[in-house]
Formats: structure tokens, sequence, C-alpha cells
């Protein structure tokens, strides 16, 4: 079998947006909202139109057709018009910030243009990077490098431990420091540590937190020719060796072929081709330079939202198996209410399946679904919802059940021996010295009757109880379903 030869290309413009969700803490939205003020992130609404060029650098994002582009249904939850509003709630502050990436073997200089926080319901946050690679001359290879060694959080290869980050006379060692403590320091405090391991990673235990997701566009000279080898190493996040050379991961053109069919939207190839896998969504092109705007508006516009879509989807539903798979049906009752009013919840406000009102964008959305496996995902917890029904429903039989034989017991009992043999001793002045000279017969009449009353009292009282604490909870639900920064308008948009 003939090896693949790589042939370098040279790369006029890389825009790379870095998206690591985290999980914060219950009930602490509603300290976040102001928190994020103070630290002078601005909620992100359509009808700022001065905003379509503060966070992007020299490009603008349209925000007629952003509305535009999405069914009014989808609109509604990505754009909320505020922050009592539920849906996903953006933040966004502008940086300006210059550094340089230092590895063994390249330095490669960056920009970031501004970061955002993004909190959606269900304790779910994203944080985005959107950074811009400006060297003259750079390379693919560079360009991937960059992203492949900046999307590392917490090192564990060698070549991780040796890159750092230089930005304006400050070293970082690690990519998760220049992030939470140069970037944007402070937001770790609300961060949900209770599944954590070590630091603040692995707050998700069902999903690696520990990468950012990449999501960019790279593009070409006009004169380079993109050859299937360049887009399966774009996907793959394929950099440099380690001795400086291009490198690819795969040597097989027959395997190449049938993996980007699979991962690859060829709708505009062969100038341009978007690539998606669980760890990233790249557009590769080498269109001409005024059509670069056009994408790149794409990119951090209707695609972004397409992504972060499908994100806030699957995390959500892998959250919904984990608490399924640690749930003690047996003894957590009130859990299993909670996880059935989510699941519920969930479908109604957030889950759906036409997204955009242009075909192009249907069809990358859908092709995200497919990668990120959200219909089997969805299927999962829709079993898991009929199961937890099942169960409630045997669970309340047996409890009737046993209601009934109770209540019925009393009837029988009570019709055949009541109060009404001992009743007259208890009217008026108590007769005690009749009450100690009863007969078994009588003694027994007394206790039915004094337990059916207690019985009743105990019923009525639990009752009310019961109602009352899951009136309670239910409160809570929709706070962890419906994201809002105040509580009273939060319950009011729980239908």
């Amino acid at each position: 079998m003939q090896r693949i030869d790589v042939i370098e290309k040279t790369v006029e413009t890389a825009i790379f947006q870095f998206i690591f969700p985290f999980s914060f803490q219950e009930g602490s939205e509603k300290n976040i909202f102001p928190f994020l003020e103070r630290k002078n992130f601005k909620h992100f609404q359509l009808d700022d139109i001065e905003d379509e060029t503060v966070y992007y650098g020299n490009f603008r994002v349209s925000h007629r057709d952003l509305e535009a582009f999405y069914l009014p249904f989808t609109t509604k939850v990505l754009f909320p018009i505020s922050e009592q509003q539920k849906g996903i709630q953006r933040y966004s502050k502008p940086l300006n910030i210059t550094g340089n990436l230092i590895t063994d073997i390249v330095r490669i200089p960056f920009h970031v243009h501004s970061i955002d926080i993004t909190l959606c319901p269900y304790e779910l946050g994203f944080i985005t990077i959107r950074t811009e690679v400006k060297h003259l001359g750079l390379s693919l290879s560079q360009a991937l490098e960059f992203a492949a060694r900046f999307r590392v959080f917490e090192p564990r290869t060698e070549r991780d431990l040796h890159t750092r980050i230089e930005c304006e006379g400050n070293v970082f060692n690690k990519i998760d420091l220049f992030v939470f403590e140069y970037l944007f320091n402070g937001l770790t405090e609300f961060f949900d540590k209770k599944n954590s391991r070590k630091s603040y990673f692995g707050t998700f235990p069902y999903f690696e937190d520990e990468r950012m997701y990449v999501h960019a566009l790279v593009k070409l000279q006009e004169n380079e020719t993109i050859h299937a080898a360049d887009v399966y190493r774009s996907i793959g996040l394929c950099g440099l060796t380690i001795g400086g050379e291009p490198y690819i991961s795969a040597n097989n053109l027959p395997y190449i072929r049938e993996y980007l069919k699979l991962h690859s939207y060829r709708r505009w190839a062969p100038n341009t081709f978007f690539t998606m896998e669980e760890h990233c969504f790249i557009c590769l092109t080498n269109e001409i330079p005024n059509r670069v705007p056009q994408l790149v508006s794409q990119l951090y516009g209707v695609y972004y939202y397409a992504l972060l879509l499908n994100l806030f989807h699957k995390i959500v539903l892998l959250k919904i198996a984990h608490a399924y798979a640690d749930l003690n049906i047996e003894k957590d009752t009130g859990k299993m209410e909670k996880l059935i009013y989510s699941i519920n919840s969930f479908t109604s406000n957030y889950f759906f399946t036409e997204l955009a009102s242009q075909s192009q964008g249907r069809e990358i959305f859908y092709n995200l679904r497919k990668i990120f496996n959200i219909e089997l995902l969805y299927k999962d917890a829709k079993g898991a919802l009929h199961s937890l029904f099942k169960y409630q429903e045997n669970a309340n039989a047996k409890k009737d059940s046993l209601l009934l034989l109770v209540l019925t017991l009393y009837s029988v009992i009570g019709q055949m021996m009541g109060m009404s043999l001992v009743l007259s001793d208890f009217i008026g002045k108590i007769k005690w010295h009749h009450v100690l000279s009863y007969n078994p017969v009588e003694y027994l009449a007394l206790f039915v009757g004094a337990s059916g009353i207690l019985v009743s009292l105990y019923l009525g009282i639990s009752s009310f109880y019961q109602w009352f604490v899951e009136r309670k909870n239910r409160e809570k639900w929709v706070e962890h379903t419906v994201l809002s920064s105040t509580k009273e308008d939060n319950i009011s948009n729980k239908n």
C-alpha cells in the first residue's frame, strides 16, 4: 500500500472558537448573573445591532440574518429577550488580547477577540473563547497544532506538559490557568464540584470535560488544492510530529475517504469542506477572499448556535442517563419524580428537530445530531421515562390496594361492631367507670373506632404534607429546567 505524502499548505486565515462545557451549582444562577455584569459581561440580545462587530475581530455577524435563519420557536430559546425568559442566556465580553502558544518545536502568535459565558437550563454552561492565529506564512500544520495544544486543559502527554502560553508579560504553563486566572477569574467558584476528582474537572462524570471542543475555520490560499488528506488532517487536528514535520494519523487513503463520507459535508466541494466529529467542527476552504467574511459570519453565527444546541442536547441527555443509572427506585422516590419531570420538561421546552429555515442549515444540524448520537440518547431517555412510569404505576397500584384493604377492614369491622356499642359512654360527661367495666367485645369496638379516627387523621395530614412537599419540589424543578435570573419569573414561566 502506497504511503500518503502530506503536502504542506499555506493558511491565510485561521479562526478558532474553543468551547468548554461546565456544570454550575444548583440555584447559583441567581448569583452568576450579577457576577457576570460586575465583570463587564453584556447580555447578548439580537436587537443590540452595535454588537455585530464587537466580539469577532475584523468580521461581522448579522443579527438580522441570525433571526431569519432560525425558526421562531427556536429563536425564543436561543435568543431570549430578557434574563427572565426561559432559554439559553449568553453573556459576552471583548478582550482583544495578544499572546503566543509555545511548544518544544513551534511558537505560534494568536489573538483572543472575546469570551462568552453561556448559561443553560439543567445547571449547564459553556465557555467560548474566540481566537485567531495571525502569523505571516502560517502553515496548515501549525494552525492545527495550535488547536490541538490549546484545547487541552489538563495535560496528559509530554507535549502537552511542555506547552505554555506567553501573554502580555505573563507565562502560563497550563491552558486552564490562562483561561481561569487571566482571561476570566472567579467563575470556578460557581462550578459544581461534588463529582470532581481533582480541581474543577470532572464536573461531568459522564463527559470528557478536560479538553475544549474546537469550532474553526481555516482558509487556505486560493492556489492551494484541498485533498482528502488535508480534510482528514483538519478533522483530526493532526498538526506536527515531534520532529516538526506535518503529521497525519492514517496512511490508508480508502479508509480516509470512507471516514470523510461519514464525517464531512461536501455541498460546496472542492473549495469548501465542513467536517464534524465529537471533538471538533472544522470548515476548511480555499474560497476567494470576498467569500471569506460570509463563511466567518456563518461560523460565528448560525453554525455556532447549531453546534451549541447539539452540545446542550447531548450533555443533558447524558446527564439524564447518568441520573437514571444512579437512581435507587426503592428509596429515591423524590429523585425519581424529579427525573420524570426533567425528561418531560426537556422534551416539551428544548428538544426540537426542526431548527433552521434554510436547507443547508438543516443538513448541517442533522449531521451534528448524527455525529453526537442525539437520537439514540433521546431514545434511551424516553425508555427510562417509560420504565419510571411503569414502576410508579405499579407502586401506586400496590399502595392503593393496601389502602383499600385497610379501609375495607375498618368498614367491615366497624359495621359489625362499631362505636355504637360504646358511643353513649362518650357523650357529654365521660363515664369512666363504664369504660373500666367493658367486656372484650366492647374494648374491641372502642379500639376499632379510636384507631379509625387516628388513621383518618394521619392519612389526611400526610396527604396534605405530601402535596406541600411536592409543590415545593416542583418549584425547585422549574428552577432546574427553566433558567432564570429570578425565582419569581422562573416560576411564572414554568408553563
